[in-house]
């Protein structure tokens, strides 16, 4: 038995996990208005593993999948949390001597559809993960390449506008800010006028009954953005499939069935004739929890 361990900026997923990758059961903790968040998330993570130590007995590892770039077991510039540093594996070894390893989340998500969702029939393969920011993965030969100095793959801060949007990161015009989920949601609810409060399934509703000139110029562009960051990718790596996984799962009639019918009528890419497959991710938010126990 495995724990995944889900760190988000809203919530913890928890998990234990069983050698065939399925959640025999899950928890999920709010993160909202904790003063001390470090100690709420150490204790919090201490609480639930003490119960699977106590039901399951022989638990061989902890995985935790975290944003931002952790390294060397720790959790690094979680701005959303307010953490700069948190040695979690340390921490963790020393409580319940158990082996804890960190990876991205996005990464870990890779790896679980790799291992069990969409890509799981592929050898060549990209997954991206387009939420908050754009994150992802690369797999050749049914193996994930890991750079040797950082964890690299950062798809999201591709350019794809010269001199465009200022990103986080310092450059202009990356992949993800013109085509994460959080920066497309924020365009339409102000080109509709309706409040940041509203939910996922309300909003989608709305884009449904909605027929907005301004709206669907607003959709087209951000189908042609991520056509072209997708062609890149694609040039580079060669993949057989690509996997999109995140919030963008979500708009499968608003976003992703336009954007086939696109892909596939306008080849923008070097080798046409045998274009990736592009699907959507299976897993939903259970794949941090399940790619976190195989890092």
């Amino acid at each position: 038995m495995k724990v995944g361990v889900d760190l988000g900026g809203s919530h913890i997923g928890m998990g234990i996990i069983d050698d065939n990758g399925r959640i025999l059961e899950k928890k999920e903790i709010e993160l909202y208005n904790i003063q001390n968040m470090q100690e709420f998330i150490i204790d919090s993570i201490s609480n639930e593993i003490d119960y699977y130590i106590k039901k399951y007995n022989d638990i061989e590892m902890i995985g935790i999948a975290s944003p931002g770039t952790p390294k060397d077991g720790k959790l690094t510039n979680i701005v959303n949390l307010g953490i700069k540093e948190l040695d979690i594996s340390t921490i963790l070894k020393f409580k319940f001597n158990i082996p804890v390893k960190v990876k991205n989340d996005a990464k870990c998500a890779a790896i679980a559809e790799m291992k069990y969702g969409a890509l799981n029939s592929y050898q060549d393969a990209v997954f991206l993960c387009l939420g908050t920011g754009i994150g992802g993965a690369v797999f050749m030969g049914g193996k994930e390449l890991e750079p040797i100095r950082n964890s690299g793959m950062e798809l999201g801060h591709i350019v794809i506008e010269k001199n465009g949007i200022q990103c986080n990161c310092g450059k202009r015009g990356c992949f993800e800010t013109y085509c994460s989920i959080k920066r497309l949601k924020n365009k339409l609810m102000e080109t509709m006028n309706i409040s940041k409060e509203i939910d996922g399934k309300e909003l989608l509703n709305l884009l449904k009954q909605n027929n907005d000139e301004k709206v669907k110029d607003i959709i087209n562009e951000y189908i042609d953005d991520l056509i072209v960051g997708l062609s890149n990718i694609i040039d580079i790596f060669e993949p057989q499939a690509i996997c999109l996984g995140g919030g963008f799962v979500y708009f499968e009639d608003i976003l992703y069935k336009p954007f086939l019918k696109k892909y596939y009528e306008e080849k923008y890419v070097f080798n046409k004739e045998e274009l990736p497959e592009i699907k959507l991710a299976l897993l939903g938010n259970d794949a941090g929890i399940i790619g976190a126990t195989l890092i």
